[in-house]
């Protein structure tokens, strides 16, 4: 009895010790607004028309939105690629 006991024990915790896999990965991405031709040319009007000495901070936000969207890009990139 004890036998059929510690058999019935060890087939049950043997479950408990399989490893689980998780087979597909997602890839989560924010969206890239987009913008219309008309709007991005009035944003470069707007930028030419800044004054040559103006705080840079504006300069620097450009470049890091930049950056973000490239990072975005890349995302996509990867995520077609899974």
């Amino acid at each position: 009895m004890k036998q059929i006991v510690l058999l019935i024990a060890a087939v049950s915790l043997s479950g408990c010790a399989e490893t689980v896999y998780r087979t597909k990965l997602e890839v989560y991405c924010p969206p890239i607004q987009t913008y219309t031709p008309e709007f991005n040319n009035e944003l470069a009007d707007e930028l030419d028309a800044l004054e040559e000495g103006t705080d840079g901070s504006i300069q620097t936000a450009i470049a890091d939105y930049a950056k973000l969207r490239d990072r975005i890009r890349a995302c996509e990139k990867e995520k077609g690629n899974i």
